[in-house]
């Protein structure tokens, strides 16, 4: 969840231009919208309160975990949101592979499913690996066409991968439990 510079100032009780001044002295990580506007990612803002003895904002309290799922069947996909529900997790779908990857960069969620047969798995594995940002999100492939893609996936920096979506639950469970 993106939050407004002014939405914080607010909570926090503080001038907007306080909030701002922390984002430009480094303080308070933002990123810049297309329209040169600044939001704060709620991910980011539970060590900056610890940081600065500030209260947490209650919107971000309660932030939901949430997982990104690249391409998919539909059968596919009822198997992972079934398994998401059950774990008080969120699906944020991308059929298209690029788009999904995109948001992921943008604002990386608990949890990354990709559809092998959806995008180079490998090098995407690669890609999301070397990206500050998204280095530490656990990657799920499913529906890999052989033992040996599913190998190479793991090879890469996946947490997991399947071959046989009959499987596809329990790794998702193996993935959602602490």
């Amino acid at each position: 969840m993106l939050l407004r510079p002014s939405e914080l100032a607010r909570f926090w009780e503080l001038h907007p231009k306080t909030v701002y001044l922390w984002i430009k002295d480094g303080r308070l990580r933002a990123v810049k919208t297309p329209g040169a506007h600044y939001r704060v990612r709620s991910e980011d803002v539970p060590a900056f309160c610890d940081a600065s003895g500030l209260p947490l904002p209650p919107q971000v309290a309660v932030t939901s975990r949430r997982a990104a799922i690249l391409g998919g069947g539909p059968s596919a996909l009822r198997t992972i949101r079934r398994a998401l529900k059950a774990h008080g997790v969120g699906a944020a779908p991308y059929p298209s592979a690029l788009e999904g990857l995109l948001a992921v960069a943008a604002a990386p969620p608990s949890l990354l499913v990709i559809d092998a047969a959806a995008i180079d798995v490998e090098e995407a594995v690669r890609a999301l690996r070397r990206t500050k940002a998204t280095r530490a999100v656990p990657i799920l492939v499913y529906g890999a066409p052989s033992a040996a893609r599913a190998e190479a996936a793991l090879r890469a920096g996946a947490g997991w991968a399947v071959v046989r979506e009959k499987d596809l639950a329990a790794a998702l469970d193996a993935a959602l439990t602490p």
